[in-house]
């Protein structure tokens, strides 16, 4: 179920952008052909990208990328406390980024997969767009 669920809810949230787009953009009121498909296109667009870039982060994320900033951060917050409680809180970033990255993984690959299932029509559209 679990499966099921989290793919559904981000082509749920997809599909509410695109109508977002697709309503605020003026669908019902474009002149002509090329407008419609090019709203339609930029529709199946902004959902797809940020869908497929909010798993691109994830992945980014996942990979340590940011372990520095984190470490030095928290570097800093426990300069600011006591000896004693830099003594209970001393670690070294080899440690700091095992036990980050080391935690259970939240999956990413569905959002992936929807927003480029989102951007394969925007593609297409851009493409008949520029040949109406």
């Amino acid at each position: 179920m679990k499966n099921i669920l989290r793919p559904a809810l981000a082509a749920l949230i997809g599909t509410a952008i695109l109508l977002a787009v697709l309503f605020g953009r003026g669908i019902l009121s474009a002149q002509g052909a090329q407008e419609s498909v090019r709203i339609w296109s930029d529709a199946f667009a902004v959902p797809g990208v940020l869908l497929f870039l909010s798993g691109a982060f994830v992945w980014i994320v996942r990979q340590g990328t940011f372990s520095g900033m984190g470490y030095a951060i928290r570097q800093i917050w426990v300069s600011l406390h006591s000896r004693s409680y830099r003594e209970e809180h001393k670690e070294s970033y080899s440690e700091y980024r095992e036990r980050k990255l080391g935690g259970e993984k939240s999956p990413f690959l569905f959002l992936l997969v929807v927003g480029a299932l989102f951007l394969l029509p925007a593609v297409a559209l851009s493409i008949v767009y520029f040949f109406v």
